[in-house]
């Protein structure tokens, strides 16, 4: 815009240069846990294949009823059975399901229609060995899941039960 003749303008009234900002400074991560690439993320034993919300197999697992072995815990029953729907669901990288629930029932023996009595009780019996304490030692829970077969956990709940049902041993511990 042109000066009016009528106003007469002082230095201080003129434009100033500006500094401009300079190149950002390059930036790494730096706290722990923070990964920078892909090559960072740790893999082996412990770590499994992480996925989304795999909390929120603990609402869907909190959800069924469930038939208990005597002595047995429906807090270390829960933590199993959602420990086993995360591990499904993080294979097809989506959060957990009622389907990912229901194969955890049925290859942890808590939903056993079609199995034989035996088999049924016999596996009641060795999740007590197998959870008992599962909260205070999260250990046990990580290393029965790395345990499982990968291919097992791809299966739907219906061909498990059948394999079970026929007499094959799923859970080799």
């Amino acid at each position: 815009m042109g000066q009016q003749p009528n106003i007469e303008l002082e230095i201080s009234d003129l434009p100033r240069p500006r500094r401009k900002p300079g190149l950002p400074e390059g930036w790494t991560p730096g706290r722990p846990g923070e990964l920078g690439g892909p090559e960072d993320m740790r893999w082996g034993a412990g770590f499994g294949t992480p996925g989304t919300d795999a909390g929120y197999a603990h609402s869907l697992a909190a959800q069924r009823e469930i038939a208990l072995a005597e002595d047995e815990h429906r807090a270390n029953a829960d933590l199993a059975i959602a420990a086993v729907a995360a591990a499904r669901s993080s294979m097809f990288g989506r959060a957990p399901t009622k389907k990912d629930v229901d194969l955890a029932l049925v290859l942890l023996g808590y939903d056993d229609a079609g199995v034989a009595a035996a088999a049924s009780s016999a596996l009641a019996k060795q999740r007590l060995e197998w959870f008992a304490a599962a909260g205070h030692h999260p250990e046990k829970l990580r290393e029965f899941v790395s345990d499982l077969d990968p291919n097992l956990l791809k299966l739907t709940a219906d061909e498990v039960r059948s394999r079970m049902a026929a007499g094959e041993n799923l859970i080799n511990r």
